[in-house]
């Protein structure tokens, strides 16, 4: 068990105790702090010394993201890994779940999990699933799926893996999408499980590097570049419907850092992997029919609140 942290106070007891309450022995957790200043160091030298199988770890500098995943990665012993990160939730018996079927599965090199959404307070805001059942699927169809539409098998939080598998690390050349590019890696070595069962929580709030990332631009930066890595491989099926979903979806992450990036690059990205036209004309309709349906929703859970 992983966890990698950065000024993570707020969260980080509520994801240790998580671990540990697992029904699961066999399991070592690691946690590096990359040079935390809100007190995060001193809770973990604390929570370490009355708990035997934590190792904590500090960087003498801020060595960023993708660095201090794979300084996890460096400390870690076991045959499988899990990352959890600071600010989710493992939920109860799921890292037994989840490392019974690779052992199961020895041709699987990545096993995804339902995630639960919830949000700062730790309510339920929805759930996200690779697919609705149990499913075994060849490596290079996720990748196709995932390359052609979003990252559906998720956040570090909801995956287990191969060591032996991931003994590349994570690329420091994808600062924002350093998790799928790896689960792309390691889908290239083997197959994906994927559990309907939820097996985390992960947690939305408004301090997430996710939203700066996007406004800014910088998410779709790792978007082309992985595309550009992955989309002329072998096994890459680009159909018509797959193209246009992918337009699509590229179209729409620059409607969301239009106002971060320049007219220039915005040109440039629809030019080469999009349309104008998609921006311009489909893009608009689809924000106004999406921020509609999503009113709709926090009138309908409000209402439900109420009556409850």
């Amino acid at each position: 068990m992983c966890i990698p942290v950065r000024n993570g106070g707020a969260f980080l007891p509520l994801a240790v105790d998580s671990v540990l309450r697992q029904c699961f022995d066999d399991m070592e957790l690691i946690v590096v702090d990359n040079c935390s200043t809100d007190g995060t160091a001193q809770w973990l030298e604390r929570k370490r010394a009355a708990v035997e199988k934590i190792s904590f770890f500090r960087n003498d500098v801020d060595i960023g993201l993708a660095r201090n995943f794979n300084a996890c990665l460096s400390y870690a012993t076991g045959e499988y890994v899990k990352f959890l990160c600071a600010d989710d939730l493992l939920l109860p018996g799921s890292l037994r779940r989840m490392a019974d079927e690779l052992d199961a599965n020895p041709s699987a090199t990545l096993l995804v999990g339902a995630r639960r959404l919830i949000d700062d307070k730790g309510d339920t805001i929805g759930v996200q699933r690779y697919v609705q059942r149990n499913l075994r699927v060849p490596g290079e169809q996720a990748i196709n799926r995932c390359l052609f539409g979003k990252n559906y098998i998720g956040e570090p939080s909801a995956v287990l893996f191969r060591r032996s598998a991931a003994a590349r690390g994570f690329s420091e050349a994808f600062p924002h999408l350093i998790d799928l590019e790896m689960w792309f890696h390691l889908l290239e070595q083997g197959g994906l499980i994927s559990l309907p069962d939820e097996v985390c929580a992960i947690r939305r709030h408004a301090a997430q590097m996710s939203h700066t990332n996007t406004r800014s631009g910088a998410l779709l930066d790792d978007n082309v570049r992985l595309f550009e890595q992955y989309g002329r491989k072998p096994y890459i099926r680009a159909s018509r419907a797959r193209s246009l979903s992918r337009k699509a979806r590229v179209a729409y992450r620059v409607w969301l850092c239009r106002d971060g990036i320049s007219a220039e690059k915005r040109d440039s990205v629809l030019k080469r992997y999009s349309s104008k036209l998609l921006y311009h004309a489909a893009i608009p309709v689809f924000v106004a029919t999406l921020s509609a349906w999503r009113s709709l929703r926090l009138l309908v859970r409000s209402r439900r609140r109420r009556s409850a």
